[in-house]
């Protein structure tokens, strides 16, 4: 229980004050935890954020598997990881705000490295998708699929946090059929 308050308070601080100007006081402070607490579940500011960066991408891993392996058309599984994408991000604005501006906001090299591995690792789980669905399906067009992952990724990150600033312009359904059909037409074979 003290570890998720402290992994709660630790996203709203670091998006708050970004990952240079966060502190182990603030965060215990926050969390409402003895700083011995705090230091027992995480030895340092580096090994939580790698927890929270990884927590995240962890969730929505194991949301999309889920959905992968439900008898449902290819287009129905993306449509379902675009939402799994919108949820984390648009649901959970302070995670959103360290995901989009401090990944690579001076952070310590070590901690940029592990923290580029996990997004390595998340990329490549999208790449494995892409080339199920090439190879189950008939209509995907045979693009790298590396190359689109990155760019389907990169298209949610960039558009979540344009909405984000813009949210009295787009509604949230906007924001889906904006994204579905971006990413399905780069993806599918016209079938007219």
């Amino acid at each position: 229980m003290s570890k998720d308050k402290i992994i709660q308070a630790a996203i709203e601080v670091f998006s708050e004050n970004g990952y240079h100007r966060a502190s182990m006081d603030e965060i215990a402070l926050r969390a409402q935890v003895a700083k011995g607490t705090l230091y027992y579940n995480f030895p340092g500011k580096a090994q939580l954020f790698k927890t929270i960066v990884k927590q995240g991408f962890q969730r929505i891993t194991e949301q999309i598997n889920a959905d992968l392996c439900a008898p449902i058309p290819l287009k129905d599984k993306i449509t379902r990881t675009i939402n799994h994408y919108l949820d984390l991000f648009l649901e959970s604005r302070h995670f959103s705000h360290i995901v989009f501006n401090e990944l690579s906001n001076g952070i310590e090299q070590d901690v940029l490295d592990e923290l580029k591995q996990i997004r390595s690792e998340h990329l490549q789980f999208l790449v494995a998708i892409l080339e199920e669905g090439k190879s189950e399906e008939n209509f995907l067009r045979d693009l790298d699929s590396h190359l689109a992952a990155a760019s389907i990724f990169g298209t949610l990150q960039n558009t979540c946090n344009f909405y984000l600033n813009h949210q009295v312009d787009y509604s949230r359904e906007d924001l889906e059929r904006f994204l579905f059909t971006m990413i399905t037409e780069g993806l599918f074979i016209s079938t007219k």
